[in-house]
């Protein structure tokens, strides 16, 4: 399923609108947020998700690296992703601070696992980025829990993650912050309560479900601002953009992202499409997320360009469907989380 008109346009409006306007917009990389915040960032404790060379989330451990945190938790399924990256952080200090977590989200056993893992290596988190996604998955694939498996993995994993560290979280002092990376694939569908599995395969689309996934990063930010925003939590959506050189898209071939539009029929970009990013770009807003207090007012809020957009559907967005996914998510999990 493609998006409409109307949804391009708004996926496209906000870095048009916002385009070198305000503090902090389209062109802002991580390196200026981090320097904004460096005082926010040393001595914190961080987690990422999904690190791998290359990577969006790579570079948002670059930049947090350079400005000394206490502890910085990259996490991903493979340990060669996260040595990989370490090797690239070397040259730039002593990576003392630098701690690796396994952590394989599409299995809610070794979810907990890594959860626990990591609460036995710290008690305090302040920060914590879910970057971890698979994007289009060509065929029907389930989680070793039966979920299906973009859900499974850039929602349900990261739901039961976040929960399990949670009071590590809330011994943040200042607050913690918990960043839900989305995309703009988000708005391409919301999340199919009676039937997520997409009636095991049958009516499975890719794109459908990867934008059910992204619509449910959305909402566990709205749930999670609106459960412990009173108790300090802060909590965003974030919509990084189309950022080149990652290996995200890679189950989506050359052909597919033409009939889509995002490029046109020489490979170039779509001019009338959202511009790309670099991955320098793409990770600002996950800093932002983590690290700016002025967002406090506008807790729960989808984060893009740097900014607070308000564009993204009431799908993704609504506090209502956060409360039915929050719900939905506890029974697939088989935990409740209060």
């Amino acid at each position: 399923m493609s998006l409409t008109d109307g949804e391009k346009a708004a996926a496209a409006s906000t870095w048009r609108e916002k385009d070198l306007k305000g503090r902090f917009n389209w062109e802002t990389t991580s390196d200026e947020i981090a320097n904004v915040f460096a005082d926010r960032i040393k001595d914190k404790v961080v987690v990422i998700t999904g690190i791998g060379p290359g990577g969006i989330g790579a570079d948002a451990a670059r930049a947090i690296f350079k400005k000394s945190p206490k502890l910085l938790v990259l996490a991903s399924r493979t340990h060669s992703n996260i040595q990989a990256v370490i090797q690239e952080l070397e040259p730039l200090g002593q990576t003392d601070s630098i701690r690796a977590l396994q952590l394989d989200l599409a299995s809610q056993k070794m979810v907990r696992k890594a959860a626990a893992e990591l609460l036995d290596m710290t008690p305090v988190v302040d920060a914590l980025i879910n970057n971890a996604a698979v994007m289009a998955t060509p065929t029907f694939q389930t989680t070793e829990d039966g979920h299906e498996l973009q859900f499974g993995v850039n929602h349900l994993g990261h739901f039961t993650f976040t929960n399990l560290i949670m009071p590590a979280l809330l011994k943040s002092n200042g607050g913690a912050s918990v960043v839900n990376v989305s995309s703009a694939g988000s708005r391409a569908g919301g999340v199919r309560f009676e039937d997520p599995n997409f009636g095991m395969g049958k009516e499975y689309e890719k794109f459908l479900a990867y934008g059910q996934s992204k619509s449910a990063n959305l909402l566990f930010s709205v749930a999670l601002a609106r459960k412990y925003g009173k108790v300090g939590l802060r909590s965003f959506g974030v919509d990084p953009g189309g950022c080149g050189g990652t290996r995200l898209a890679r189950e989506i071939s050359l052909q597919e992202m033409i009939d889509r539009g995002w490029l046109m029929p020489n490979g170039s970009p779509n001019p009338d499409w959202v511009p790309p990013k670099s991955v320098q770009q793409g990770s600002a807003s996950y800093l932002l997320g983590a690290f700016d207090p002025s967002l406090a007012d506008s807790n729960g809020a989808v984060l893009a360009a740097c900014n607070v957009d308000s564009s993204f559907p009431p799908h993704a967005v609504d506090p209502t469907f956060a409360e039915r996914l929050w719900t939905l998510s506890e029974n697939l999990v088989g935990e409740k989380f209060d």
